[in-house]
């Protein structure tokens, strides 16, 4: 694959975890610089701009303060209480979401359990092939170290998408991304206080932009049924976020913009501004939406 701006799309991958970096100069960058890809070839791997990790932001928010709780994620004794294969695959993006949280906050036991249950929703769904020999014995090696915790989920979580864009199923990953990434945004709207957590609050706004990302690649496969369900989820939430709107600052940070018919754009000196009444709305949709997959 051929690049005008050799690993800008990499950039966008991060907008979970997107930090306006500093420039050398104090002057705010002013122009928008379009990021645009020539290809010359099908892209043969594409999760580097298109499918959102928890882990990193799971990391972030404890840094940021917020503490651990429990009730936030979905008991492990539900698990055999999805039977369809839609309800089977998004649960298992839900459980991943759960991991990492529990192996950010180091919660040791929880984590093990976590473990083995998408491992074991792996066989369900028909992607045991991800959790390799060799993979699965790094985990049980470190099983006793929960500064690896993190590092074993997100391992994990990565062999899956690798998994399935070598297996060409794209689809089924579309839907396990972005119930993952809805679960994650539960856990982070539930466990901000809007008058306390400004950094955290942030990262929540940013996520628009995640939520941008994830319909464009969902939208690749909207012939498929369950696609278009897992779809019109996020479409719901994507009405909520729209009032979440760019503020100008006076930083010399990079930011990515949105501009007509899907294009990315990089910018400076603006970052996404959320009111109280936004929050609100966003925490309560995302609840709402959660609700409907975890039942």
């Amino acid at each position: 694959m051929k690049r005008n701006l050799k690993y800008a799309i990499a950039i966008i991958a991060a907008f979970p975890m997107l930090m306006y970096t500093s420039c050398t100069e104090d002057k705010p960058m002013e122009e928008e610089v379009e990021v645009e890809i020539v290809t010359d070839e099908k892209p043969q791997n594409e999760k580097f701009y298109q499918i959102p990790a928890p882990d990193e932001m799971f990391g972030f928010i404890k840094k940021s303060g917020l503490t651990y709780n429990k009730a936030l994620i979905n008991s492990p004794q539900k698990q055999t209480s999805y039977t369809t294969p839609l309800e089977q695959t998004m649960i298992f993006g839900v459980y991943s979401a759960d991991l990492a949280y529990t192996a950010a906050y180091e919660e040791f036991n929880e984590s093990i359990k976590y473990f083995a249950i998408i491992q074991k929703m792996a066989e369900n769904i028909g992607i045991s092939g991800a959790f390799n020999e060799e993979l699965m014995n790094n985990i049980k090696n470190n099983l006793d170290k929960p500064e690896q915790l993190l590092e074993n989920s997100n391992d994990s979580y990565f062999s899956v998408v690798d998994y399935l864009e070598q297996n060409e199923q794209g689809d089924k990953l579309g839907i396990i991304a972005a119930a993952g990434w809805l679960e994650t945004v539960y856990i982070v709207a539930n466990s901000i206080d809007y008058n306390k957590n400004e950094a955290a609050l942030q990262r929540l706004a940013d996520q628009k932009l995640t939520l941008d990302n994830l319909l464009m690649y969902l939208d690749k496969y909207n012939g498929n049924t369950d696609v278009k369900e897992m779809t019109a989820m996020l479409k719901e939430l994507e009405v909520v976020f729209e009032p979440v709107a760019e503020k100008d600052t006076n930083s010399s940070g990079i930011t990515l913009k949105k501009k007509g018919e899907g294009k990315m754009v990089l910018g400076g000196g603006s970052s996404l501004k959320i009111s109280k009444e936004q929050f609100e709305a966003i925490k309560s949709k995302v609840t709402e939406l959660r609700t409907k997959i975890v039942k």
